[in-house]
């Protein structure tokens, strides 16, 4: 198969969205690999061109930079970052059931940082959403980047004609993965894009890695909840002494971001703000298995043989574990080993 555009070779599908094919490419011009995305249909062409113009105004560490933009064949073809890891969706789904307030602190301020960029460049992106956010590393954590500002343009049609239509049953993916994370303004009017309902969407997803739960539930019943915008419960994990403080701050600032009013929201600048006074280190994080069970402490075999002291309370979440339960973890250097912190019960094995 000939190159697009006369220097893309798609190597590998990547994956599907609700508009777009994604394959992992290589330019034969500046010899690195990309994201070659595509529309799965014909109807997306035109929209597939205004999200290129749009999306390649945002340049930033912790937004996905689009490089490209041509048609093949009457095709078109957007070409961008390529992203090692994974979309937060699929690094969460099946591996972790929520995360803790150091790791939360740190996509919420990365989040913050890159919608800030879009935002003073004129750029709403519209619908954010976990599939919508790469994650550098996977599982790792080791950087968050938004995606998909333009093709988020291109749902815009779907989206605005299910509200207009005035939000009724619907069997759209589109629209149904979009619903948790939208805004009462957005539902009210999705047509009128607003940076604060990006601010909106930023926080409800930052809800649910740190409860584990979407804010407002999810799919059509979820409407008048969002619409009735009642603060979220305190999710009960932040409880304990070791997650109280930091884990309080997330989910205040959280609820700020939340506000019924969207006046009272912070901008996204000012989100930025905010989340530097939070508290969180640069953890470097693994995958293991609980190897000892004791009384007080046991034991952790990482999946590259080392041994790490682990305690129940530094547990997110519940500590009720035995041999052979799989766990994720960071790690605080010790003698005469490491001690896990923070833990979170992951599945079986992980997905990524």
């Amino acid at each position: 198969m000939p190159p697009f555009g006369g220097r893309y070779l798609a190597q590998q599908w990547v994956g599907a969205g609700g508009m777009q094919h994604v394959y992992a490419a290589f330019d034969q011009l500046f010899e690195r690999m990309v994201a070659l995305k595509t529309p799965k249909d014909d109807a997306g062409t035109k929209r597939f061109q205004q999200s290129a113009v749009v999306s390649a105004k945002v340049n930033h560490q912790n937004v996905a930079k689009t490089l490209d933009y041509f048609e093949d064949g009457e095709r078109p073809f957007i070409i961008e970052e390529l992203v090692s890891g994974a979309d937060l969706d699929t690094v969460m789904s099946g591996n972790l059931p929520f995360l803790p307030p150091s790791t939360c602190a740190r996509i919420f301020h990365q989040l913050a940082k890159g919608l800030a960029a879009s935002h003073a460049a004129e750029v709403v992106h519209r619908d954010l959403k976990p599939s919508n956010i790469m994650v550098v590393g996977g599982p790792l954590f080791q950087d968050v980047k938004i995606t998909d500002f333009g093709i988020a343009k291109m749902a815009e049609e779907e989206i605005g004609q299910w509200v207009e239509d005035g939000g009724g049953a619907t069997s759209s993916k589109t629209v149904l993965g979009a619903i948790p994370y939208m805004s009462p303004e957005a539902i009210n009017d999705f047509k009128v894009a607003k940076k604060s309902s990006d601010v909106w969407a930023i926080a409800a997803i930052m809800y649910e890695l740190l409860s584990g739960e979407l804010p407002f539930g999810k799919g059509l019943k979820s409407i008048p909840k969002i619409i009735e915008a009642e603060p979220p419960r305190r999710p009960p994990q932040i409880q304990p002494a070791q997650f109280k403080s930091l884990g309080t701050q997330v989910y205040d600032l959280i609820l700020m971001c939340l506000d019924k009013d969207e006046k009272n929201r912070p901008s996204a600048s000012q989100l930025v703000t905010l989340c530097e006074d939070l508290c969180y280190g640069i953890t470097k994080y693994s995958f293991g298995e609980v190897t000892e069970v004791g009384p007080y402490t046991g034991r952790i075999r990482d999946d590259e043989g080392a041994k790490l002291m682990w305690h129940p309370k530094c547990f997110y979440g519940s500590a009720k574990v035995q041999v052979g339960t799989r766990v994720w973890f960071g790690r605080d250097e010790g003698e005469p080993w490491d001690r896990a912190f923070p833990i979170v019960k992951a599945s079986l094995s992980p997905k990524i």
